[in-house]
Formats: C-alpha cells, structure tokens, sequence
C-alpha cells in the first residue's frame, strides 16, 4: 500500500467516525415530541395571549398547578366569551 492509498483509507475511517458521531449527537439532541394541546377560548385571543398561554402552563412544575393555570385560564375565557356575547364549548368536550 502507497502513502496516498493509506491516506485515502484513513480519510474514509475518519470520514465514517465522524458520520457517526454526528447521527449519535443528532439522536441525543432530538427533543421529546411535544405534548399539543386546543387552548380554550382561543380564538378569543391574540397571539401573545397564546403564547403567554402557553408559557405559563409550561412554567407550572407539578400536574396541579398547571391544572389550575388551565382552570383559571378557562374561567376567563368564559367571562370574556360572556362579555361578547358568546358561549364557548366546553372543554371537556375538546379533549
């Protein structure tokens, strides 16, 4: 085998070790698939509104207190609907 053939081979194996160092990292960044959910009343809202929304349900550290950011969220959706003059299906009904 000439120096260029070992060369060669070399870059390859190097090549291929990088290749699969980057699938590994990519596989170990892939973030967990999102959990989506209809925010109630929103189409009463802005999209800030959405979006703080959604901020504050992701800030909740335990099942209860996003419960009761959901809860609370609903309720005014509910008095803003009321105000407007709608009514807003239930959110039971949106699961």
């Amino acid at each position: 085998m000439n120096l260029r053939s070992t060369t060669a081979c070399l870059l390859l194996v190097l090549a291929s070790g990088s290749a699969n160092a980057i699938a590994a990292e990519a596989g170990r960044n892939e973030a967990a698939p999102v959990k989506r959910e209809i925010i109630p009343g929103s189409e009463l809202m802005t999209s800030p509104e959405r979006e703080r929304y959604r901020q504050r349900i992701r800030a909740a550290k335990t099942p209860q207190e996003e419960e009761k950011v959901r809860a609370d969220h609903v309720r005014q959706m509910q008095e803003r609907a009321r105000l407007r003059g709608l009514r807003l299906p239930d959110p039971a009904s949106r699961k």
